[in-house]
């Protein structure tokens, strides 16, 4: 059962499960209902490829992939069996709905190991070190006896957590992908880091 973010007290844990949990699967539900072609569109393919990903490579290792999931057990065949099994009317319309719940999820699983291939080790590179600095400044404040700054911890610690859940919303996102809008949600999160880190209880 999803975790709703209302249940979730911290307000910074109910931030991270509305953009990571709740919206990717409203998403999921919702998005085939107005746009039921998710197909991946070629500028997005062609700008990870541009990005130095094996596109080929990496696309028949997502097939093997989805095919274990969700074809070869014969879930995806018995749910678009299940929901266009006659036409006409209603029915026309929720088989369409399935197809484009299918096209969603195929959609997400590549755009997570195109994700994976790009982010993984640059944001490991990056975060890291932005990480040590911040909480060497964090220890230098506290030697000096000086506070952190309230207002920078809970603004950077919000901007954090909602890249993260950026991150994991983008999967499943209704548009199409540019190298701009990655970019820009790597340096925020990076500078997250830093902000959060550096301004984490230090006061006397």
């Amino acid at each position: 059962m999803a975790i709703h973010p209302v249940s979730v007290q911290n307000s910074f844990g109910s931030h991270f499960v509305l953009w990571s949990i709740f919206l990717p699967i409203l998403a999921l539900l919702f998005v085939p209902l107005v746009v039921p072609n998710q197909s991946l569109t070629q500028p997005e393919v062609e700008m990870v490829a541009a990005l130095g990903v094996n596109v080929a490579e990496m696309t028949q290792t997502v097939d093997q992939r989805f095919a274990a999931m969700f074809v070869e057990n014969g879930f995806m065949a018995k749910t678009q069996s299940f929901f266009g099994s006659s036409k006409g009317g209603i029915l026309d319309f929720a088989s369409g709905w399935i197809n484009g719940v299918w096209l969603m999820l195929y959609k997400a699983t590549w755009r997570f190991f195109a994700l994976k291939s790009i982010f993984l080790l640059p944001l490991l590179a990056l975060a890291i070190p932005a990480a040590i600095d911040g909480f060497m400044v964090r220890a230098t404040k506290k030697y000096r006896f000086e506070n952190s700054n309230p207002v920078f911890f809970y603004s950077s610690m919000h901007t954090m957590v909602l890249m993260f859940g950026l991150f994991a919303f983008l999967p499943m996102a209704p548009f199409s992908l540019s190298a701009t809008a990655l970019l820009t949600i790597v340096i925020l999160l990076i500078g997250g880091i830093w902000l959060t880190t550096s301004n984490f209880q230090t006061g006397t």
